[in-house]
């Protein structure tokens, strides 16, 4: 007995050390995040200034926002591969350095086409860092329950960005220019840096694994050449040469991919998963929800500005009520996963974000009282919250830990998949549409139904299964 004593006496110390090592792990790994999604918001915002000062068009907008996404969606899930490959820590660092360094890029471009090359620079650091930073943290907690918590902070850190973006956007382009909205990311990032470089362990490789080129230029290819036929189908009509050609490119390498898949030996994304219907339901519901959420989140920006005269600050103000619902949202859904199943946290909070999307548009083109509008938000904000880190959890626990990067970048390319869509039909309804407020009729329609089928799905397939 006095020697149990004694050896829990000792490694009282490590066991607090090394919860206190956990904790800032999950920090400093979800400080990469907080980055990337605080730029998001600050792009948003930005939309004005950049079309007043380097001349950009609303497509030249779309692009703006979408280079970053394309990029993005295009090697999310290479770097899922790399990371568990190489080492969670390693691609981490150095999808972060690289992000920094496109940031000061963005900062300093000249033009139009420079921005747009940056922000594609900037999406391929991000597609390294952000798998890698989930793997961080599903390595990190092995117990179930913290993990769905530690993934619920990790949410409700990226939230707090895009919580904080818009007034702090506001803020710094009205006081800066737009270059500040970009370039804050360098000294964010650099102490993100140093703090996971000190702090992180290094996760487990795969190093025995083959890595799998085919498949991995062919869902690049894939990917990017659908994204690109999204972005340009408002501008070009989805007849023109340009869309056609792409998404015939698309085909093909789709064709490939899963042609090859079947054969190899070690498939980038092993087929299982497919037949997983919870895996595949969630990581669908995943993009569904991107497709709605920064669809209104575009066209709310253009409205405010374009159609209610409010400069950078005011639309930063007006879209806090929006974005500070987010971290809530993540928070009240870690507080509820011991008690709540996730799939009925994910339809509820779908469900009502569902309904809080057209109500947003009704209430703003009404001119309804403000608090009326800033309720609708919160309940979609909220929502929407309410429901990610849920899904998230959902979508690890059917993977093995070994491969969560590769899980975790398929289900961020799908998701930035949607956004991009979101994006470019929220283009392509401003462009064929002269009036900003039918837009945003339309968009919030379209969010609507996005959200409700995305809570359908979680509620006949959200069931965990391993």
């Amino acid at each position: 007995m006095m020697t149990d004593m004694v050896a829990r006496i000792v490694a009282a110390p490590a066991r607090r050390g090394s919860a206190a090592r956990k904790q800032l792990t999950l920090a400093f790994v979800a400080g990469g995040m907080f980055m990337a999604v605080l730029d998001t918001t600050i792009v948003n915002v930005a939309l004005p200034a950049l079309r007043a000062h380097l001349g950009a068009t609303v497509g030249g907008l779309a692009w703006i926002v979408d280079a970053y996404t394309l990029a993005f969606a295009a090697l999310i899930l290479a770097g899922g591969v790399a990371s568990d490959r190489f080492g969670a820590k390693t691609v981490y660092l150095a999808g972060l350095a690289s992000f920094v360094a496109a940031s000061a890029a963005c900062g300093l471009a000249t033009s139009v086409g420079a921005l747009i090359v940056a922000r594609l620079a900037q999406g391929a650091g991000a597609a390294l860092f952000l798998p890698a930073s989930l793997a961080i943290v599903r390595a990190t907690f092995d117990d179930p329950t913290a993990r769905a918590r530690a993934i619920a902070t990790w949410a409700l850190l990226a939230s707090a960005a895009a919580a904080i973006g818009p007034v702090v956007g506001g803020l710094l382009i009205d006081s800066f220019g737009w270059r500040s909205a970009f370039l804050i990311n360098v000294p964010t990032g650099t102490a993100a840096f140093v703090g996971a470089a000190i702090v992180v362990r290094q996760t487990a490789r795969t190093g025995t694994r083959s890595f799998d080129w085919i498949g991995q230029l062919s869902s690049t290819a894939a990917l990017a050449a659908l994204c690109f036929a999204a972005i340009e189908v408002p501008a070009r009509g989805i007849r023109s040469i340009e869309v056609v050609a792409a998404l015939l490119f698309a085909a093909a390498a789709m064709i490939m991919l899963v042609a090859h898949e079947r054969r190899a030996h070690e498939p980038m994304v092993p087929l299982a998963w497919l037949r997983n219907r919870v895996f595949v339901a969630m990581n669908a519901a995943g993009s569904l929800v991107y497709v709605g959420y920064f669809g209104l989140l575009f066209i709310l920006s253009l409205y405010l500005h374009g159609a209610l005269g409010m400069d950078a600050r005011a639309t930063g103000l007006a879209l806090l009520p929006l974005a500070a619902s987010l971290p809530f949202g993540n928070m009240i859904a870690g507080r509820l996963h011991a008690r709540v199943s996730g799939a009925r946290l994910m339809a509820l909070g779908l469900a009502t974000a569902a309904v809080a999307a057209p109500l947003v548009a009704a209430l703003l083109t009404w001119h309804a009282p403000r608090v009326l509008a800033d309720a609708a938000m919160i309940a979609f904000g909220g929502g929407t919250a309410l429901s990610v880190p849920p899904m998230i959890s959902t979508v690890l626990e059917q993977v093995p830990g070994e491969l969560a990067g590769v899980a975790s970048g398929l289900l961020n390319a799908l998701r930035q998949a949607g956004s991009l869509l979101g994006v470019a039909f929220a283009g392509a309804a401003t462009m064929l549409s002269s009036n900003l407020a039918a837009s945003l009729w339309i968009v919030g329609t379209v969010t609507f139904a996005t959200y409700a089928f995305a809570a359908w799905l979680a509620h006949r397939f959200g069931t965990k299964r391993a």
